[in-house]
């Protein structure tokens, strides 16, 4: 019998629950008309370097309990658009790891884009920031609703094409905002990217395709790793022009 209690590690580890999908929902696909066109490669050891990705000791604090006949992790709500999948994906990930940061006396915490308190003209769909004076903006993150199958991250991760489609507006904000790491998800897959410099040449990499339902690697764990690198990232510095990163697209 599982313990009744929930520790960091645990909370880190596990999967994330099933959406509850409305009968009515949007259909449309929400592929922005943006292509990223520069160096693209893929992130090499990413499942492993997540695995590896331990503190020296996890915290055995306590940041929630099960209740045995009753269990509130599970999808009681009904998703039928992208504004709904936002608000799950920052219950069943923000929340949970904003709890497992401050416990493990991380400064990081997800949040909406206007949290970051920067002037821009565009607005990515979530914002990991440190919290402090000021606040600094470590990663963005764009998210589309997973049953439409123009989103289908697996469908898009071997066609070079329709992956640089796929990932063009959440690198676009990455570009515009300098920031080194993002991700783009459907909740129920995620590829996670960073913007880097190799031998000089500077380019995007991106991640193997995460399900929600992933346990070996867990997209919770991804998102630790993530911001263990996001915390000390640095603002790029990449000298390409952004019209020779990114594109208009015509759909």
């Amino acid at each position: 019998m599982k313990s009744p209690t929930i520790t960091t590690q645990e909370a880190v580890e596990s999967c994330l629950p099933d959406l509850l999908k409305a009968t009515h929902k949007t259909l449309s696909s929400a592929i922005h008309k943006v292509k990223y066109i520069g160096p693209l490669s893929q992130w090499q050891d990413f499942e492993e370097d997540v695995k590896n990705n331990n503190p020296k000791r996890w915290t055995s604090a306590v940041i929630d309990y099960r209740i045995s006949n009753r269990d509130l992790r599970q999808e009681e709500v009904y998703v039928a658009d992208e504004t709904g999948v936002q608000g799950r994906f920052q219950q069943a990930v923000g929340q949970v790891l904003g709890a497992v940061f401050r416990a493990e006396k991380k400064n990081l915490r997800f949040g909406d884009f206007k949290s970051a308190g920067i002037t821009y003209d565009k607005t990515p769909d979530i914002a990991m920031v440190s919290p402090g004076s000021p606040v600094m903006l470590r990663a963005v993150g764009e998210l589309k609703v997973p049953w439409v199958m123009a989103h289908n991250l697996r469908k898009r991760y071997g066609a070079d094409q329709e992956l640089r489609l796929a990932l063009g507006q959440v690198l676009e904000y990455m570009i515009d905002l300098r920031l080194p790491y993002g991700f783009h998800s459907t909740y129920e897959e995620t590829i996670f990217l960073r913007h880097v410099q190799v031998n000089g040449q500077w380019r995007v990499e991106y991640s193997p395709v995460i399900q929600s339902t992933a346990t070996d690697v867990s997209l919770k764990k991804c998102f630790w790793h993530l911001s263990s690198l996001a915390l000390q990232g640095n603002p790029v510095q990449n000298p390409a022009l952004k019209d020779d990163l990114v594109t208009d697209e015509i759909l």
